[in-house]
């Protein structure tokens, strides 16, 4: 299954562009298989995922979170403000 991930800010440009496509096996097909497969396919991307969530359809979820080819994925990194 290929799912496409948007990136934004430092991590968009630690890849270069605003998105990536990953390949995933049918058992990653979850957030947590992504976020492995990220690791290893953006090894830019490997020292931020750990402070990173996913947003799947504009909602925060957590790692267990089973994907599917149509969803919208996009990695969020960290967010401070005051």
């Amino acid at each position: 299954m290929v799912i496409v991930v948007r990136l934004f800010g430092p991590m968009g440009r630690a890849v270069g562009g605003r998105q990536v496509t990953v390949q995933l096996e049918a058992g990653q097909a979850t957030c947590a298989g992504l976020r492995a497969r990220l690791a290893e396919c953006e090894p830019a991307l490997a020292p931020m995922l750990p402070a990173c969530r996913f947003a799947v359809n504009q909602r925060m979820v957590g790692d267990d979170q089973p994907l599917s080819p149509d969803d919208e994925v996009a990695l969020v990194g960290l967010v401070s403000g005051g």
